[in-house]
């Protein structure tokens, strides 16, 4: 089943994630570094900022650190410093996020669902989010920021109260998980890589209310070698509603599905700064594979 409706992403991750360390800091010394994802404190599951502080209060000589760098696990120990008459180790952690995205697709037999089309990642290390746990909640769109002078326009909105459904798996090439009620719409083909053309095509998206529209677009470029990556094609919005509204394509887009031939043949992802009516899109075939691993 199509998507282009918002959605609203509450994240929590698996371990906290270092965004930055304070120069000279116990933990610079250390070795630790932003991207980090720390697991253990001195033998302590941490899954907050809270855990972590209150984990290094319990060896106040010499803390071990056990985390987590580009798939290899590493462990770290260090002295801890005094501030404000609580140890620190002197590093800044991340342990959610939250934010807009739109539902791509949800397969009406079993109620699993991708969205988003790129990973959730942090903002300040733009690593990929590790998700321990999460919720999705309905979301309303109340206007949009048009694109300038090489900074993205965005989609505002609010998160609705009250979950729909959760989040099992940040990945690469989108969120996905499983919503507690099926949408009441019509399914339709997937449709194969070697399927998509370049040619006319339409996406779903929200740009006011809760409600999909259908918006013009044009399918400029396929990328065949691009299998798994978000960048597999290059778009162009050509619907005079939505240039007049966005200016294209913005923040809070992405996961628009795109329709050619009425099969779902892929979502948007980026937008290119210098041209917003432009960006990328990633096989819906590649988000589907992605979904069943």
């Amino acid at each position: 089943i199509p998507g282009g409706t918002p959605f609203g992403i509450k994240l929590r991750t698996d371990g906290v994630m270092v965004i930055s360390v304070n120069g000279g800091s116990p933990a610079a010394k250390a070795g630790i570094r932003a991207g980090d994802v720390i697991s253990s404190v001195n033998g302590i599951t941490v899954s907050t900022n809270a855990e972590i502080s209150e984990a290094v209060q319990t060896v106040p000589e010499e803390s071990t650190i056990i985390l987590t760098r580009k798939n290899g696990e590493m462990c770290v120990k260090l002295k801890p410093e005094i501030s404000d008459e609580r140890l620190i180790i002197g590093a800044w952690v991340r342990d959610s996020s939250a934010g807009i995205g739109t539902m791509t697709f949800c397969d009406p037999e079993t109620g699993r669902f991708g969205g988003l089309g790129h990973p959730v990642s942090d903002v300040t290390t733009g690593e990929l989010m590790p998700l321990s746990s999460g919720e999705v909640t309905k979301a309303e769109i109340y206007g949009a920021v048009k694109g300038t002078g090489g900074e993205a326009g965005e989609l505002c909105g609010d998160l609705c109260s009250g979950s729909c459904g959760s989040l099992t798996a940040n990945t690469p090439v989108g969120v996905f998980g499983e919503l507690s009620e099926i949408p009441d719409q019509l399914a339709i083909p997937m449709a194969f890589r070697q399927e998509v053309k370049c040619g006319p095509a339409v996406i779903l998206s929200t740009i006011n209310g809760q409600e999909p529209q259908e918006y013009s677009i044009e399918i400029e470029k396929i990328n065949l070698c691009a299998l798994s990556g978000t960048k597999s094609m290059v778009i162009r919005i050509t619907d005079p509603r939505l240039l007049e509204q966005t200016g294209g394509i913005v923040r809070g887009m992405s996961g628009s599905p795109i329709i050619q031939d009425g099969m779902l043949a892929g979502a948007v992802t980026h937008v290119f700064l210098n041209d917003p009516t432009r960006g990328y899109a990633v096989f819906a075939e590649s988000m589907i594979e992605q979904m069943e691993q």
